[in-house]
């Protein structure tokens, strides 16, 4: 099998399953533009914003993921 590598974007975007982005920065405390700019990869998430994610969502996203 082919491993593939998930983006950040595509991890958050699973984990959300069906809230919308708007409701995830409503939570992680982050202005709903510069989550957008996250989640269309224009910034990099930084590691602090990863954990605040996967602390809310009860994710375990890295970096880089492997399937």
């Amino acid at each position: 099998m082919n491993k593939k590598e998930l983006s950040i974007p595509k991890q958050v975007e699973i984990l959300l399953d069906g809230r919308t982005q708007r409701w995830l920065a409503m939570e992680i405390k982050m202005p709903e533009t510069d989550l957008s700019k996250r989640m269309k990869g224009v910034v990099k998430f930084q590691q602090e914003e990863i954990d605040r994610i996967n602390a809310r969502l009860n994710g375990s996203i890295k970096l880089t993921y492997k399937i």
